[in-house]
C-alpha cells in the first residue's frame, strides 16, 4: 500500500498565494504605512496607526522578542477590535481607564478607531480580490497529486483569497468548499465518503471573500459566485474560537486528521508560525506521533534555513530532524517536487511499501 488519504495534510499560509499576484503580509503592512503618511484616504490615521503599532511592538517586547518591529495587518485588526468593543470589552472593568494618548489619537468615541478598521478591510479585500488567476494554475497540482495517491488530501487554508478554488475550476476535478445545492454551508458535506469524486476538501480557517453571512435571520452563511464588499472574514484568536459555524468546526477537523495515526506529512506552505492556537495543533500532532514529519515550504532565507528549521523545532517541541525544509516558493514546489516519488522518497518508502 502506498500513499493514501489520511498520509497527507496540507497547511497554506498568506505566502502559498503570492506567486499568483497576491501581496504577502509584510507588503500589506509596508503598504498601509506609505499610505498613513501620504494617502489621503488614510492621513487622518497617521497618529493613531503609530500608536497601535508601538503598542504591539511594545508588548512583544515584554516577552523580550525584540527582533519583530513589525505589526501585520490581521495584529492591526485584531487590536483594532478590540478597542471597538470600547467598556463592552470583558477586561475594561478591571483597567483604571484608557491609555490617555489612545485617547488623544482616537477621536471623540473612538470614531478614528472604527473608521481605521473599515478602511484596512476595505484595502485588504482588494488586495486579495484579484482580477485574474492565470497565475495561480500552479495550484492545479493537488489535482495531479490526487490522481497520484488515488484518493482525496484536505487542505486547511489561513487565507481568504480564492486562488485554489479558481485554479481548478473547471478542469473537471472536484473541490469541496462545505456548501450544498442551495449555496448554504453545510459541515456534513466534509464527510468521507466513498461514493462521492471529491478529489479536496478544502478548508478556510478564516473565511473567504466570496462568503456573506445573514446576520439579520438565520445567520447561516452563503457562498457567492463572486467575491463580495463585506465578506465574512475572522480575524484574532477569539475569532478562531467562535462557536459559529464553520469556524469551530474546521478547528475540530484539523485537529481530527492532524491526530490520525496514519497522518506522515503536515505540508506546511508559505506558513510562517506566527499563530500560536494554530502552532499548538501541529505540536500536539508532532508529539502524538513519532513517525510524523512537518515540511515546511517557505523561499530562501539568505542561508538562515539551519536557524528557521531550530527556531520551529523548538517551538514544536520537536527533534529538528523532523522538519523538512525547502527553500522555495510555493510555485517551485508545487510545479517541481510535488508527486508521490517525493513524498515516498522522503519517507523512505517505495510506492508499494506502507507509509
Amino acid at each position: 500500500m502506498g500513499l493514501r488519504e489520511d498520509s497527507l495534510l496540507f497547511l497554506l499560509g498568506a505566502g502559498a498565494s503570492v506567486d499568483a499576484g497576491i501581496k504577502h503580509a509584510k507588503a500589506m503592512t509596508l503598504d498601509i504605512e506609505e499610505k498613513v503618511r501620504s494617502d489621503s484616504d488614510f492621513k487622518e490615521f497617521y497618529e493613531l496607526y503609530n500608536y497601535l503599532k508601538s503598542s504591539i511592538i511594545y508588548q512583544r517586547g515584554l516577552e523580550g522578542a525584540f527582533e519583530d518591529q513589525t505589526a501585520t495587518i490581521e495584529e492591526l485588526l485584531d487590536v483594532l477590535s478590540e478597542i471597538n468593543q470600547k467598556h463592552q470589552n470583558k477586561l475594561y472593568p478591571f483597567i483604571g481607564g484608557w491609555n490617555i494618548h489612545l485617547l488623544k489619537v482616537a477621536g471623540e468615541e473612538f470614531e478614528k478607531v472604527t473608521k481605521l478598521d473599515k478602511q484596512i478591510r476595505s484595502q485588504l479585500f482588494q488586495w486579495i480580490n484579484i482580477s485574474n488567476y492565470d497565475k495561480a494554475e500552479y495550484f492545479c497540482r493537488f489535482r495531479d497529486l490526487v490522481s497520484e495517491v488515488g484518493s482525496a488530501i484536505r487542505v486547511f487554508t489561513l487565507n481568504y483569497d480564492i486562488c485554489v478554488e479558481k485554479a481548478l475550476a473547471g478542469t473537471g476535478f472536484s473541490v469541496e468548499l462545505g456548501f450544498n445545492d442551495n449555496r448554504k454551508w453545510e459541515a456534513s458535506k466534509f464527510d468521507a465518503n466513498e461514493n462521492t469524486d471529491v478529489g479536496l476538501y478544502l478548508y478556510k480557517l478564516h473565511g473567504s471573500i466570496d462568503w456573506i453571512r445573514d446576520t439579520v435571520n438565520d445567520g447561516v452563511l452563503t457562498l457567492c459566485d463572486n467575491p463580495q464588499p463585506n465578506p465574512e472574514l475572522i480575524f484574532g484568536t477569539a475569532a478562531k474560537l467562535s462557536s459559529i459555524d464553520p469556524y469551530l468546526f474546521y478547528v475540530h477537523e484539523l485537529r481530527k486528521y492532524s491526530l490520525n495515526e496514519a497522518l506522515r506529512f503536515i505540508v506546511v506552505v508559505g506558513y510562517s508560525f506566527s499563530d500560536d492556537y494554530i502552532n499548538g495543533l501541529i505540536a500536539q500532532a508532532a508529539t502524538r506521533s513519532e513517525y510524523l514529519k512537518i515540511l515546511v515550504v517557505v523561499p530562501p532565507s539568505n542561508g538562515k534555513q539551519d536557524l528557521e528549521r531550530t527556531r520551529i523545532a523548538e517551538m514544536l517541541n520537536v527533534e529538528k530532524d523532523r522538519i523538512i525544509y525547502e527553500n522555495l516558493t510555493a510555485k517551485e514546489f508545487f510545479e517541481e517536487k510535488m508527486d508521490l516519488a517525493y513524498f515516498s522518497e522522503l519517507s523512505g518508502a517505495s510506492d508499494d511499501d506502507p507509509f
